[in-house]
């Protein structure tokens, strides 16, 4: 059927739809650090924010029925975050053999890295050579055309998968110290990027970080994101002075799956 209205004038009824009746948000422009983070540990209802007498307090909402819940100042929140934040912070003497062990792993990996890409390349240059030869084969009637069409195959294969491994040798490569020195970033400077950082920046830092924030009484609680709840267990324990590199690095990055050789799986 031919159109009734023109592309112009249904895009423009489209947007006064889109607007229509949609009600400001109460809370729009206040620009709350904690708002939509945290939840009641007793109720699991959400825990809002309130401004009086120039102070915000948080508490819950109370929807599913009131159990006593305490009103508590965001100061006190940010003390108990910055607490923690103060506990992932590594000592300067770790970070040092950290950092000396990873320049162990790397060179290491170096000379694996080597070796495997030496031994693919040449792998990829003798499946290149039988695959002209096969058709040479081919043009001079040794093989039927068959026997061409299966062996053709067989190399088109083996050239994708030599490819995929280089392909994933380079990925390791790419993502060793991005990994390492990342985390290691993040653990040391979280505490002074949270204290010196705006509003927006803080609550990144804490998704980043943790998961699962809730309000028990005067208490935070929290879920410490993987792999720096190993950090942060390494550091309540006090087993840094039994740190020696290697295996605890493979036990933050092997057990969490965060890439670090990413060669094994070639």
């Amino acid at each position: 059927y031919p159109p009734l209205i023109t592309k112009l004038q249904f895009d423009e009824v489209q947007q006064i739809k889109s607007g229509f009746k949609k009600k400001p948000f109460k809370y729009a422009g206040l620009n709350y650090m904690y708002r939509g983070l945290l939840r009641c540990a007793t109720c699991s209802c959400a825990i809002t924010p309130e401004k009086h007498k120039g102070y915000v307090y948080y508490h819950c909402t109370q929807y599913n029925g009131k159990h006593g819940a305490k009103w508590l100042r965001e100061e006190e929140i940010t003390t108990q975050i910055n607490n923690l934040l103060e506990r992932l912070k590594l000592p300067d003497k770790i970070v040092q053999r950290i950092n000396d062990a990873l320049n162990e792993l790397h060179n290491h990996k170096v000379e694996f890295q080597t070796k495997v890409f030496d031994e693919l390349t040449k792998e990829h240059k003798m499946v290149t050579k039988m695959t002209d030869n096969l058709y040479l084969d081919k043009l001079k009637g040794r093989i039927t055309e068959e026997q061409y069409d299966r062996l053709y195959e067989s190399f088109k294969e083996q050239i994708e998968t030599i490819n995929l491994k280089l392909a994933r040798l380079q990925e390791a490569e790419d993502n060793y110290y991005l990994t390492s020195k990342y985390i290691l970033g993040i653990v040391n400077k979280a505490h002074d990027l949270f204290k010196s950082s705006e509003v927006e920046e803080k609550r990144q830092i804490l998704k980043l970080l943790l998961s699962n924030l809730r309000i028990d009484g005067e208490n935070v609680l929290y879920d410490v994101q993987k792999p720096y709840n190993v950090i942060l267990d390494y550091s309540d324990r006090h087993l840094w002075r039994a740190f020696k590199g290697p295996p605890f690095l493979l036990l933050l990055y092997a057990k969490y799956r965060v890439k670090m050789v990413g060669t094994h799986n070639l």
